[in-house]
């Protein structure tokens, strides 16, 4: 019973963690939201890849502990 009881938690704990994959919160042809865990380093493809639609680039304006902020402006 304690063994299953210990598998149970560890599997819903593993559910529980959050993704490190950054990923576009919000965004639109002025600016890009990126929320990410660890490296700020994976937000600046993201961003790039989104105010390209827009035919502009991405530059960094802001962090927070889990989000970056980026503007998209003309090259």
């Amino acid at each position: 019973m304690r063994r299953a009881l210990v598998l149970a938690v560890a599997v819903l704990a593993s559910g529980c963690a959050g993704s490190t994959t950054p990923f576009l919160l919000e965004g639109d042809a002025k600016s890009a939201v990126v929320k990410y865990s660890g490296d700020i380093g994976a937000t600046y493809a993201i961003a790039r890849r989104h105010c390209a639609r827009y035919e502009r680039v991405a530059k960094l304006t802001g962090r927070d502990l889990d989000t970056a902020y980026f503007a998209c402006v003309r090259p």
